[in-house]
């Protein structure tokens, strides 16, 4: 398997013992496209391997193509202003949408200093096409605006509505 987002686990051969886990999130993925499938958690201690699962499903569903769109987001401990929680959220959602509309894994692997620029977002979208110049400019203005309440829904919103 090709890794499209640098799993935490380092070697992936590392990875082994979650094949029950893999075909329960396989399924449910499929499920998805069919709209069937519903929100699921994963809980468990710390240190007991759901960030290396979640990566792992991520460049499974990368690889496979299967028609679902993957997004890993890590949710940093401390406290943020919800500008600055959206603008990283919406700009790690498009870059790894771009590395997976694309097909280049680049995207997907960018550093945390690089995914803060809206000017590489720009550029990158011009390879998937127009539809998301508009959303990434939208983000864009509403950030520098500071529009704390419009930027919440757009951002909440943009995975569900890219492309539409």
């Amino acid at each position: 398997m090709k890794t499209y987002l640098k799993e935490k686990i380092g070697n992936p051969g590392l990875f082994t013992g979650r094949k029950s886990e893999i075909s329960y999130f396989l399924k449910w993925i499929g499920g998805i496209k069919k709209e069937f499938s519903m929100s699921t958690a994963v809980l468990s201690r710390r240190k007991t391997g759901k960030t290396a699962l979640m990566q792992r499903m991520y460049n499974l569903i990368f690889e496979k193509n299967m028609g679902v769109i993957p997004l890993y987001y890590e949710v940093r401990e401390g406290k943020r202003w919800v500008v600055d929680f959206c603008q990283d959220f919406y700009l790690t959602y498009i870059f790894q949408y771009i590395a997976f509309k694309t097909r280049k894994p680049e995207y997907a692997r960018m550093s945390q200093s690089a995914r803060k620029s809206f000017s590489k977002a720009l550029a990158g979208a011009q390879e998937v096409g127009e539809y998301l110049l508009d959303d990434i400019r939208t983000v864009e203005g509403l950030v520098r605006e500071g529009r704390t309440g419009l930027l919440w829904d757009a951002v909440r919103d943009m995975p569900w509505n890219t492309g539409k």
